[in-house]
This record gives structure tokens, sequence and C-alpha cells, in this order.
């Protein structure tokens, strides 16, 4: 997501997680700010995202963790009347209690799927750059196990020093 922000020219990119090993990742692939909303237990993410951006919020949002009321925030953090908010992780949880405010004051809700991708004309662009090293996806592989270990591999999505898992078949 960063990079896809930042290859779209996003001047700023706002990293949000309560694991604060991921801020110097996230630094490494292109993000400028970082939020742990655990150092911040008075204030809402979205409330946070906008004292970052002079009140205003951003542009657009993406919902990563699937948690239902992370979705609220995602459309709070951005612009009335612009901004948009972009579902890409989906939880256990069927429905999504949306306040209705937020949507009637302009912003959008959209969903993903894969990302948004058209496969035939993105895909081969996308694998370029990664072939290219202009995204560099080795560095968010912190793990690598096998088909059949693949209890294991839930074990260690549950540690903090993980980001993506390699499954070997």
């Amino acid at each position: 997501a960063i990079k896809g922000a930042q290859l779209q020219g996003a001047s700023t990119i706002i990293g949000v997680d309560i694991n604060e090993k991921k801020a110097s990742i996230g630094k490494a692939f292109g993000m400028t700010d970082f939020i742990n909303p655990l150092n911040h237990p008075d204030k809402s993410v979205s409330d946070l995202v906008k004292d970052m951006t002079n009140g205003l919020g951003v542009d657009y949002s993406f919902e990563c963790t699937g948690v239902a009321p992370l979705l609220n925030e995602a459309l709070e953090a951005s612009k009335i009347g612009i901004g948009s908010a972009v579902a890409i992780g989906v939880g256990m949880e069927t429905n999504w209690a949306i306040r209705n405010t937020t949507l009637m004051s302009g912003r959008t809700l959209k969903g993903s799927l894969m990302g948004g991708i058209k496969t035939q004309s993105d895909l081969p662009i996308i694998l370029d750059k990664c072939i290219n090293k202009e995204i560099e996806v080795d560095k968010l592989l912190t793990h690598e196990v096998r088909l059949e270990n693949i209890k294991e591999a839930f074990e260690i999505l549950k540690k903090q020093e993980c980001l993506k898992i390699l499954i070997n078949f």
C-alpha cells in the first residue's frame, strides 16, 4: 500500500499500527509518518490523522485489518466532500455498522478485490516493477514455511516481528 501510494504521487503517507517495529520498515518503503494508537489512548486514529493534516484529513485511507470499527476510523480520517476509504482487509464480521453522518458528508467507501488491479493490464506492470526492484517485495518477507507446516505460519503471524510469510509448496 505504501509503495502504491508513493508510485501514484502521494507526498504524505501515514502508517497506523500498534506494532512499533513496523514504523522503521514502513519508513524504509516510503512512509512519511507513523501513528501508534496505543501511544494516544485518549484520541481516535481519525483525530490523530486530522491533527497531522491541519484538520482536513487525507484524500485516501486504506483499512487493511478487517476490524469493523476501524473502517469508520478510515472514513472519518478522509477529507469531507472528497475523501475515500478503501476496505482491503475483510474480517469475519459480515455486517459493518457505518456512521450515516460520515457517509452523508460526501466521503466514499470502496471495497477492493485483489487490490483493484486489472490482471491483464496491471499485473505485467507490477511484475516488472518487482523484477526491477522498484517494488522490493523481498523486504516484506520475514518468514518462510513449507505448506505441510501451515499451522506454524499461523503462530508466526501472532508475533510482532512478522510482516509476510512465504509459503513453499
